[in-house]
This record gives structure tokens, sequence and C-alpha cells, in this order.
């Protein structure tokens, strides 16, 4: 049974109390639990205090590993509850390597559950939770039910100004962020892929290009970041222009149907983006791909042909499932340094593997632990 996996406080969540070995995927007993009669479920652990002495020790080493360089672990995460019986509905029972997610379909609104697993992802096991939708009209994803979305945010709080409209929904969904403790945003921006409107345009985002989108980073960074809030940017992070790319904090992109490492350094290497080789993180779609770790010929998938597979540069991965996601781990940039991160779209989908996240938490144990990169 999978829960089993996950089921008992005496197991550490990759049961390793090195911060060399985050991303194993076995795991251990821990001395206490040979001597104590009552087990706690750790799905139902609620705080520290639910937790035996050395698994206290061991998630404040995994605080401390996440601050330094490293592969870091992201997704979007879907079917989020935090409560039930099902692990996969749970942010605390992601792997520890995973350093931050974003919530998809999460708006606010976080039910009492919901508000207790986000505590315990944060405070426990140190990792971080953002909002995210696509950014496409100015009101998208949050605009009250029965107001026409431009007449709200441009007529009525901008006064007829689109700028000042980009600002009040900045402020709003920073509003929501810090009335439920989220730890930022992850602006979703594709108007290049089918989902341009009023705020997002083809244009640079800078001061004299999309005035609207520089608003709207503007003030979202000037309220998330001091507060040690995260705003990042997936999709089109290259429409950025330099300056404005000093307020995000990652840039994800959408590397989904890359087939070769070529490709994917074709698609990021924009070195004119702030800190770009440490911010930036690739993704790969387990949508359609999560039982093979990205393309690959067994995934069957209605989108791609039989013969779409990747070709990875470790001779290891070759022909092999989890090519794309491995090599995406331990893919080094042209200047020699590892990539910032990795993360899948759709990670919950991954959790019906055997073990559960495989794809995810092998691949950062081979980009943090067997192949070891450069950070600096």
């Amino acid at each position: 049974m999978k829960l089993r996996n996950y089921l008992y406080i005496g197991i550490a969540a990759l049961g390793f109390a090195a911060c060399s070995d985050w991303t194993e995927t076995e795991r251990e007993m821990f001395p206490e639990q040979e001597e104590i009669t009552r087990y706690i479920p750790f799905i139902d652990a609620q705080s520290e205090e639910d937790l035996m002495p050395s698994q206290r020790e061991y998630y404040r080493q995994l605080r401390e590993y996440r601050k330094t360089p490293h592969v870091k672990g992201f997704g979007w995460y879907g079917n989020w509850t935090g409560k039930g019986s099902n692990a996969q509905n749970y942010l605390k029972m992601l792997p520890d390597s995973v350093d931050f997610v974003s919530l998809w379909g999460i708006r606010g609104s976080l039910s009492a559950e919901q508000k207790a697993d986000l505590k315990f992802f944060q405070d426990v096991k140190g990792g971080k939770a953002l909002l995210c939708w696509i950014v496409q009209d100015i009101g998208s994803g949050i605009t009250p039910i029965g107001k026409d979305m431009y007449q709200y945010w441009v007529d009525e709080l901008g006064g007829g100004d689109e700028v000042k409209g980009s600002i009040a929904y900045a402020n709003a969904i920073c509003d929501t962020i810090e009335k439920y403790n989220i730890d930022g945003f992850d602006i979703d921006y594709e108007p290049g892929y089918g989902h341009s409107g009023t705020i997002a345009t083809s244009q640079e985002i800078s001061p004299s290009g999309n005035k609207k989108m520089q608003a709207f980073i503007e003030t979202m960074s000037a309220r998330l970041r001091p507060a040690g809030r995260m705003l990042v940017m997936d999709g089109e992070p290259d429409l950025l222009s330099t300056e404005t790319s000093k307020m995000i904090d990652q840039y994800i992109y959408q590397a989904y149907w890359e087939r070769s490492k070529s490709a994917v350094i074709s698609k990021i290497n924009n070195p004119y983006l702030d800190d770009w080789e440490r911010k930036t993180i690739i993704t790969v779609e387990f949508e359609q791909c999560w039982r093979c770790g990205g393309i690959h010929p067994d995934n069957k998938s209605t989108k791609w042909s039989a013969n779409q597979t990747y070709t990875p540069t470790i001779e290891e991965f070759k022909g092999k499932k989890g090519a794309q996601i491995f090599d995406y781990a331990t893919m080094d940039l042209p200047s020699g340094k590892r990539i910032g991160g990795i993360g899948t779209y759709h990670m919950e989908y991954d959790f019906a593997n055997e073990p559960s996240y495989k794809w995810l938490r092998t691949a950062l144990y081979y980009g943090n632990q067997v192949y070891p990169g450069k950070f600096e």
C-alpha cells in the first residue's frame, strides 16, 4: 500500500539524517521507534511537537540545506486539499528535495486543513508554496463574480488608467497572499503561447515597453520580496528587461518538448537577465509524461508521435525512461555552472509511480549527489 511509505512519524521523509542525502529514495527507522508504543501518523502531524527528537533534528538540517547552493526542486502542484487519507493531496507529503511549489488552481480562501498543511510544510520542512495562474488580462484569476473584468479593475479601481488598474490588480493578489501567509506568486506569462491580453503582450517588460506589466511587477516585488516572499515568472521570462528581471527571483521555462541539451540551452540562454544561470529552472511535462519521466516512446502520448525521444548528454541515461528529467537535473550551462533548478508540470501525477514521486526525487538525487555541479 503506497500510503504505508508515509505513515509513521518515525520514518523520515527521505530516510536520511545527513544533508548530502536529501534526495535518496529509501527510508530508515529511527532509534526512538524501538521503544515507543504509540505511533503518530506523519500525515496527521500538525507541528514539530508531533515529531520525535531525531526527526526534529533532521528537519532542522533540511531547512539549513535549503539555504545552500543546489539544484532546486520545483513543481506545479494540483489537487491540493490537505485532508483525507490520500498522501497525494498533502504538501507535507511531497519529497523533501522539493524546495517550492506553485499551487495550481488555488486563488485563496484556504480551508482549515489547507492552512494547517501549509504551515507544516513551511515551518517544519522549510518549503514554500506560491499562488499561480495565467496573467493574461488585468484582473485574471481574481475578478469578483458578477463584475466585468475591465470595468472593475481599470475603470472603477484604476480611474480609467490601465497602468493604475494593473497596480490595483497586483495589490489585490498581494492582499490574498498576506492574508493566508502564502509564500509568493508565480506569474504565468504566456503572450506568445496564446495567452495575450490587456496586460500580457509580446513587448519587452520595461518602463518604456509593456508599462502595465512593469507596474504589476514593481508593485508585487515591493510588497512581497522585502517580507521574504518570492516573485517568480514562468512561461516567457525572456520578455523581461534587464532591470525588471532584478525584481524576479526565478525564471521558470516550460522546456517540455525540447529533445536535447542544445535545444534547452537555446531556449534559456538569456544572459541579459539578472543572474540568469542561478535563477533559471527548467521543467518537464508530467500531465502526459509522468509514466516515463519525460518524453519517451513508451508514453503513448496523444500529443507526440511514438518516435518522440530525448537524447541525454550522460551515457547512463541514454535509451532509458527518465532520460529527460535526469538530464535536466544534471545539466551544466555554457559557463560550466549547473542549472538553477528543475521541476514538473502537474507534479502530483508522479505520486502514482513506485516509489512515489519517483522521477523528480531521483532526478534531484542525480543532480545534487551523483553528478554534483558547480554553482559559483
